[in-house]
């Protein structure tokens, strides 16, 4: 399962006026392990029309076996006025009490949300949703938001791991391996840092033909594994 990015409307009614809610997440696809943060934004009115508010909650909608998200995850705007913050993983529910009203604006952001994606959660399509926004403002009255729900899209790949001499990350060691290490060295062609750290198979920190020698000594069985020059273990 996995995540692009999207935007989630929703439209929450004050006194004569009309806003709508905005969620953007920061990137388009993530890997196993990696973090990824949802803003949550006001939009409508006019760029001058401000709203008051002193309480604000919702609930984050996600996948618990994908996305672990704690109370330090959520990180509402003027929080140097925040008097409490909770959060229950479990429902996804969020609740912020400021100790002093707040003002908002078209385009402000008011609040952003850490999702940190499982080392070994399951690759794909998945998606996130904020929903059931609502704030008391400075006259005590609760605007809710109307139940309109879009969900923003991600999509999980796998997370890129090390493996001394799978240069092209293809699960095996070959003369493919050993020819992307010989372009490298001769400045032919270009290694990404995972690519590099595999391409070092003595580990003495260079990319050179020593490290194309090791190559084509496994593959031709003359080696059963790398020994790393800097921890001295035998990697196979």
């Amino acid at each position: 399962m996995v995540l692009c990015i999207c935007m989630l409307f929703g439209k929450v009614y004050a006194a004569e006026s009309q806003w709508k809610i905005e969620h953007t997440l920061d990137k388009e696809s993530c890997t196993q392990g990696d973090t990824l943060q949802l803003s949550v934004s006001l939009k409508g009115e006019s760029k001058s029309k401000t709203t008051e508010i002193t309480t604000l909650s919702g609930i984050l909608e996600y996948d618990t076996s994908l996305f672990s998200v704690g109370k330090e995850d959520i990180l509402p705007s003027g929080k140097e006025t925040v008097k409490e913050c909770t959060f229950d993983a479990a429902a996804g529910k969020f609740t912020i009490v400021y100790n002093s009203k707040i003002s908002a604006k078209d385009a402000d952001e008011l609040l952003q949300i850490r999702l940190h994606v499982a080392e070994d959660s399951s690759v794909g399509k998945t998606t996130v949703c904020v929903t059931n926004m609502e704030w008391s403002g400075a006259d005590g009255k609760e605007k809710q938001e109307m139940e309109h729900r879009v969900p923003a899209h991600i999509t999980i790949q796998p997370s890129k791991s090390t493996a001394p001499g799978d240069v092209n990350g293809d699960g095996k060691v070959d003369l493919v391996d050993a020819k992307l290490v010989m372009q490298y060295y001769n400045g032919e062609d270009v290694l990404d840092e995972v690519q590099q750290k595999n391409a070092d198979t003595n580990g003495d920190g260079l990319i050179n033909l020593i490290d194309v020698k090791q190559i084509m000594q496994y593959y031709n069985g003359e080696i059963d594994g790398f020994v790393t020059g800097q921890t001295g273990t035998s990697v196979t």
